[in-house]
């Protein structure tokens, strides 16, 4: 099958969890034989921008590529706020006009897809169009339930000016979803529990499983080690919300017990502030921007995931679950995953119930778990496009 993925940004490297999930599919999608054509923005200037390098990478993997840069002006910012009612502020900055817009349509009749793949609301407009034009249908990769996932943002966001931006692309977004929702072919949800909203409300989607890093790469040969080990990403409200939880009220007292205990955070993009907070902390080590995190994930005694907000798959919690190191936890973590895997993980809300697992599983063997061993088969990408393949013959009948 010729498949067009439609992704919101350049997924590539894929070192936070949207970018990795839309990559790792990719990588699935053409291990299962399907023709490819990738249509991304990009940042033109900055920490974000491409290089190079990745653009290489991607074009390694992917040879039918599109891609336009994101333009910003005072004058766009005010007609995209103007008209996010009805086209949210995010899904308005991925529409390419001009030559550009040609150009993208040219390039999609030469490649003759069978199906668009629109990954998340963002590049709904495009799609949209495009499905039109072309007679075909698409399917849409459900990455959160957007409007909440957004909100949550908003709230757990410690600047004003990023609650405000966080609430200002929430505008229009909850019916935005919904009208893409209806319009797809076939609706891929990342998370059990989200297929069950949306079906509360009407929309009948499909699990399509994420994937870890693992799935495609061997266990690191060396390893780097660390009592506990934060991973991810460092600019995200939820994220940064849960890492100074931990820093603040879970590792004092921790380094009660063992005052030597440390705690390292790997993780992409963190601020200046934060730079400057988490080196200020006592017991704590930042190893910002590595370009392989598989050895820290292998390498760590205990791993910690402390991040109590959020939707869809916390990619994080499913890297974990590839080592044999004890998980700890809170809730959130297992969101979307099925119900059996809360056996594999120790789970904790409170400071001192957090402290207290992690000081357990730091005196537990580290030895495989065969309920672990066997989870990890769900998350392959034969069971990736097993599923799609499923879903797409189902569709048919």
């Amino acid at each position: 099958m010729r498949i067009a993925v439609f992704a919101p940004d350049c997924p590539y490297p894929p070192n936070r969890g949207g970018r990795a999930d839309v990559w790792r599919r990719l990588l699935a999608l053409g291990q299962g034989g399907h023709e490819l054509m990738l249509v991304h923005l990009y940042e033109p200037a900055g920490p974000l921008a491409p290089t190079p390098q990745d653009l290489a990478a991607m074009d390694a993997r992917l040879p039918r590529r599109f891609a336009f840069p994101i333009k910003r002006s005072p004058w766009r910012a005010l007609k995209q706020l103007a008209g996010s009612p009805w086209v949210p502020r995010h899904a308005a900055t991925r529409v390419p006009e001009g030559d550009e817009l040609r150009s993208l349509d040219a390039a999609l009749d030469a490649f003759a897809p069978d199906l668009l793949l629109l990954e998340g609301p963002w590049f709904g407009q495009m799609v949209k169009r495009t499905a039109r034009r072309l007679a075909l249908p698409y399917a849409y990769r459900s990455h959160n339930i957007e409007h909440r996932y957004m909100l949550g943002q908003a709230r757990a966001a410690q600047h004003w000016r990023d609650r405000i931006a966080w609430r200002l692309a929430c505008i229009g977004l909850q019916r935005y979803e919904f009208d893409l929702m209806r319009g797809a072919r076939l609706v891929l949800d990342i998370s059990q529990e989200d297929r069950a909203f949306w079906a509360a409300r009407g929309v009948a989607g499909r699990w399509l499983p994420p994937l870890p890093e693992q799935a495609f790469r061997d266990r690191p040969q060396a390893v780097l080690p660390s009592d506990l080990l934060f991973l991810g990403n460092l600019s995200t409200p939820n994220n940064l919300q849960g890492l100074r939880w931990l820093v603040a009220e879970v590792l004092p007292l921790l380094r009660a017990r063992r005052p030597e205990l440390c705690l390292t955070v790997v993780g992409s993009r963190p601020s200046a502030e934060l730079v400057a907070e988490l080196q200020a902390a006592p017991g704590v080590r930042l190893m910002a921007d590595q370009a392989d995190v598989l050895p820290w994930l292998f390498g760590a005694r205990v791993l910690v995931n402390p991040v109590a907000t959020g939707s869809g798959v916390q990619l994080k919690t499913l890297d974990m679950l590839m080592t044999d190191a004890p998980i700890v936890s809170r809730a959130q973590g297992l969101s979307g995953l099925p119900e059996s895997f809360a056996a594999l993980l120790r789970i904790a809300e409170t400071p001192a119930a957090f402290a207290d697992e992690v000081w357990a599983a730091l005196h537990a063997p580290a030895d495989a778990d065969p309920a672990r061993v066997a989870a990890r088969r769900l998350f392959t990408p034969a069971g990736v496009n097993e599923a799609l393949q499923a879903a797409l013959a189902q569709e048919a009948a």
